[in-house]
Order: structure tokens, then sequence, then C-alpha cells
């Protein structure tokens, strides 16, 4: 039986380079979809709940940024609005406007009107609306689990090395 230990940063990298870019990417993915739970976790008890919906949507995904490189993985905590034919296309604005608030447009305007439309289609004219007061629910959760995170993140990788060699390579019997 292979046991793997990761101290740190240096011997995590040292391993990783050692390995095929498709096994280190798979790996990767793993460890860090793994240590990201307890974020993940604490992020949804944070999360102010009307509907309930925001809390049901966050997620751990993996995405691409246009500036990584092929072998770099990147995995967050956020959350993930569905498409679907019934209902249309989910405000997936909501979560960002919840962690981070809105401007509060109830400053003066100078004669000026705001306007909406109604469910029945109407136009609504408004001098001002209440903005969504700052929770922070992602930021706290980090600050709560961000070295948590990177210890599990170690055991993770260590743990998904030993299933990957297991699951990829049989034992050579001497």
């Amino acid at each position: 039986m292979l046991k793997v230990k990761v101290e740190g940063y240096r011997e995590a990298k040292e391993i990783l380079d050692g390995l095929p870019n498709n096994m280190q990417k798979s790996i990767l993915i793993a460890a860090l979809r793994q240590s990201a739970k307890p974020m993940l976790t604490s992020a949804r008890g944070k999360v102010p709940v009307k509907s309930g919906k925001l809390k049901k949507q966050l997620r751990i995904v993996r995405y691409k940024d246009r500036n990584q490189s092929r072998t770099e993985v990147a995995v967050a905590v956020k959350p993930v609005f569905d498409k679907s034919k019934k209902s249309g296309t989910e405000n997936q604005f909501y979560g960002k406007f919840v962690h981070e608030g809105t401007a509060d447009p109830r400053v003066s305007r100078k004669g000026k009107m705001l306007v909406f439309e109604n469910q029945q289609g109407e136009k609504v004219f408004v001098r001002s609306v209440k903005g969504i007061k700052a929770t922070p629910y992602l930021e706290m959760a980090y600050s709560e689990n961000g070295e948590r995170v990177i210890t599990l993140f170690g055991d993770e990788l260590a743990t998904a090395v030993e299933r990957y060699v297991q699951r990829n390579f049989k034992p050579t019997n001497r």
C-alpha cells in the first residue's frame, strides 16, 4: 500500500510535477473540491435566507480563467443559477447583490425618477428605492475556514494521489 504525506507547498509541487498533466489535473480537482467543502458549509450557514434559493444554489465549481495556464485548476464556492425553459433565466446577479450590497439609490437624483415594470407589465415611477445591505457571506466563510481549507488541501492531495495510483496502477508481483 502506498502512503503519501504532504507537509508543505514545495513537497506538494514536487509530487505533482512528477506526474503527467492529465493526472495532475484530476488529482488537483479532487483535492480542491474536497478541501472546499467546509467553506461551502460555512457559507450556506451565513447566507441570509428569504426563499432559500440562494442557499441551495451555492456550489463548488470549477472555472477557467483566460490567463490560466493549461496545468492550473481553479475551483470556487459561488452561487450557480440554472436556466430553465419554464421560468427563463434566474437572476444570476442576486448572489453578488446580497454579498456586496447595492448602492442606495435614495440619494438625491435632482428630481429624476426611477422607472420599473411591475408584474403586470405596467410602468411604475418612483423617486427612490431601498438598496440591499451587504452580507459578505463568502468572505466570512473564508476568513473562518481559510487555514482549515489549506490544511485539508494537503491531506486531500495525499489521499487523491493514493486513490489515483490504486485505481490506475496494478501492483506488480515480484
